[in-house]
């Protein structure tokens, strides 16, 4: 029994530190293609820890709970959430590609002497900037601001991995996010 209750205090302080961790994730920019760019920095993390533990990149059930709590979180702050569905779906495929394609790389050549950080710090990473690009495309749009020009968001948004047409996608779904009618 002192084995679980000893087991139990180091799991727990364990995720302490790790929520806490993860929560000091500097948001670097308030621009909208910053905190993307930021955002998909993360997709080498993740990939490699995937590929180091055996596990598909595709994960239905966590896109699923993904655009559903962004959904969530976008009406909180003002926008529509069948608006917002394209472009958090184009986040998560342009996600998916860049690692697919890291993925790719590291069967002929493998990574060496790099180690991914752990999957739920990395995740918890991605959704305070996740929120962070809402509350700025919330923002923007409330005060009538232009969300970006394109040009400065193909060329802000440069990850190893993330094609134009990827970078395409990400722009015509981030046009079509609307405020909530009131």
């Amino acid at each position: 029994m002192m084995m679980n209750k000893k087991s139990s205090a180091s799991l727990f302080l364990a995720s302490l530190l790790l929520s806490v961790s993860a929560m000091a994730v500097p948001v670097q920019s308030r621009d909208v293609a910053s905190l993307m760019n930021q955002r998909l920095s993360y997709m080498k993390d993740v990939a490699g820890y995937k590929a180091i533990n055996h596990q598909a990149i595709e994960d239905l059930p966590q896109e699923a709970q993904v655009l559903a709590a962004s959904v969530a979180k976008a009406e909180t702050l003002g926008l529509n959430g069948e608006s917002v569905k394209p472009f958090i779906q184009a986040q998560m495929d342009a996600a998916k590609a860049i690692q697919y394609r890291y993925r790719a790389d590291w069967l002929s050549v493998p990574e060496k002497g790099w180690q991914p950080e752990p999957l739920m710090q990395v995740r918890s990473k991605i959704s305070v900037l996740s929120t962070a690009i809402l509350t700025t495309v919330s923002t923007r749009l409330s005060e009538g601001l232009p969300l970006t020009d394109k040009n400065t968001f193909m060329q802000t948004l440069q990850q190893t991995h993330l094609e134009d047409s990827d970078k395409e996608r990400l722009w015509e779904s981030l046009k079509q996010v609307t405020l909530n009618k009131k």
